[in-house]
């Protein structure tokens, strides 16, 4: 038999396989203009944050539920009155009703008493540090700063297993951020901050990731750049249908297990009904089948909502509806664009924090070098646990306040890219799953003049 051989010339691979596709939406996503909007989700989550925590005035140190409230009052009794006695001084009469913020100032009082007295030795020094880091440690924090606290350390996770590619430790961080705070800050009783705070957590992440989706699909349709405005005014246009998409299959949720709830309350609980709950437990179970598959579909399919909403223009039961879709009928594929998803935000983030620590590192050795004061006290690449240093000049410590201020800028846009990188990593995978599924090029999207949810010119409009 005579062979045959078959010559392939000119395959475009980058037709073939589309996945790199995300990985490039990283480089995009530092766009100035979306890192301006990303920044501004930041500002506003942060600020409002605070102000909750400032307002309110809870306590939710116990959120993670890895101390109880008994280990944490003895632990702040202990640091309290050891910062009282610290330095051979007598514990002050009013230190018994002392809270942390009490305990810190004296402490800095003492120690800059101590100092003034004469030299103090390395060991002293030591001493006070860990005096002060103890006492900031077990200080209240509010439900926001421990929200974000516990957010760090899933990222953190999440980054960590990335680099080690261990998928499991990476899904744990990701269920640790979706699944389990909201469940901690509800059996916590902070039912008014995941409310409240949450809408608009949800409000801004759909306005400024709605925003961000639109200029990354605009950027790769090639239909132009959008600018800040424009990208936010298409966004705030469809706040509604965005929100719907966001919230909607966890509307779903909650009312299915309110039903759940309340069967078990009216049902399970009253003699001779106990018998109708049994025999209608079958359609519990399917009712907790629901919740079952539409948690785990809403968990896998967020990405999706956005995106969907700003490329169609879909209203957000289409958008749903679309994303639910694709996920079921191409699920190999969506976890492998997922999967490329989290590991281009790991390396995107690495880069990202390699440079924003060099910049402030290389700023602070360079503008330090000629410097013979304490202004640059703590600055430098971001530190978690920072002690003040006392006998400060006020010009010193208004410098160093002005320095931490402009290094938190740098440090929120570090978090903002994340928001940039996320979207717009979300929208290519939105294109990339509807190409699979519905053969639509990758770089089709509505526009002003079609018809909304296709890619069809409305001859009705002029």
């Amino acid at each position: 038999m005579r062979e045959q051989k078959t010559i392939v010339d000119g395959v475009e691979f980058g037709t073939i396989f589309q996945f790199q596709r995300i990985f490039g939406a990283i480089a995009s996503s530092m766009q100035p203009a979306r890192m301006l909007i990303a920044f501004g989700m930041v500002l506003v989550l942060i600020a409002s944050g605070y102000l909750w925590d400032s307002i309110s005035g809870v306590d939710a140190t116990t959120l993670d539920q890895t101390i109880t409230n008994e280990e944490v009052q003895e632990q702040r009794a202990v640091a309290i009155a050891q910062a009282a006695t610290s330095f051979g001084h007598s514990a002050p009469e009013e230190s018994s009703s002392w809270n942390v913020r009490d305990a810190q100032a004296y402490l800095l009082q003492a120690w800059q008493d101590y100092v003034y007295e004469g030299d103090v030795s390395e060991k002293e020094r030591i001493e006070f540090n860990q005096l002060y880091i103890a006492l900031e440690k077990i200080r209240p924090h509010g439900p926001f700063e421990q929200s974000a606290t516990f957010i760090s350390n899933a990222w953190t996770s999440i980054v960590d297993g990335g680099l080690h590619l261990d998928a499991v430790q990476m899904w744990q961080g990701v269920v640790a951020i979706v699944w389990d705070l909201p469940q901690l800050l509800w059996n916590g009783g902070f039912h008014w901050f995941i409310s409240l705070y949450g809408f608009l957590l949800v409000y801004v992440l759909c306005i400024g990731g709605g925003a961000i989706a639109r200029m990354q699909l605009c950027w790769h349709s090639c239909a132009g750049r959008l600018s800040v405005g424009e990208a936010i005014d298409f966004s705030l246009e469809r706040w509604r249908e965005l929100l719907s998409a966001v919230c909607g299959p966890a509307m779903f949720v909650a009312a299915l297990t309110i039903a759940l709830m309340l069967m078990g309350l009216v049902l399970l609980n009253v003699p001779w009904l106990n018998i109708i709950g049994g025999i209608l437990y079958g359609v519990s179970l399917l009712m907790g089948f629901g919740v079952a598959i539409v948690a785990v579909g809403y968990a896998a399919c967020f990405p999706m909502f956005i995106p969907a909403v700003v490329c169609e223009n879909s209203s957000g039961g289409e958008a749903i509806q679309r994303s639910f879709a694709y996920l079921f009928s191409k699920t190999m594929h969506y976890f492998g664009y997922l999967i490329v998803l989290i590991i281009s935000l790991v390396l995107g983030y690495l880069v990202v924090r390699l440079i924003a620590n060099l910049t402030l590192d290389i700023t602070a050795t360079l503008v330090g070098a000629s410097t013979f004061n304490n202004s640059l006290h703590g600055a430098g690449s971001f530190q978690t646990e920072t002690v003040p240093l006392v006998g400060m000049a006020w010009y010193e410590s208004s410098a160093s306040v002005l320095i931490r201020m402009w290094e938190t800028v740098v440090h929120d846009l570090m978090i903002g890219w994340v928001l940039s990188g996320f979207f717009s990593t979300s929208a290519m995978l939105y294109v990339l799953m509807r190409k699979v599924c519905d053969g639509q090029d990758t770089r089709d999207l509505w526009s002003h003049g079609m018809i909304q949810g296709t890619n069809v010119v409305d001859d009705s409009v002029d």
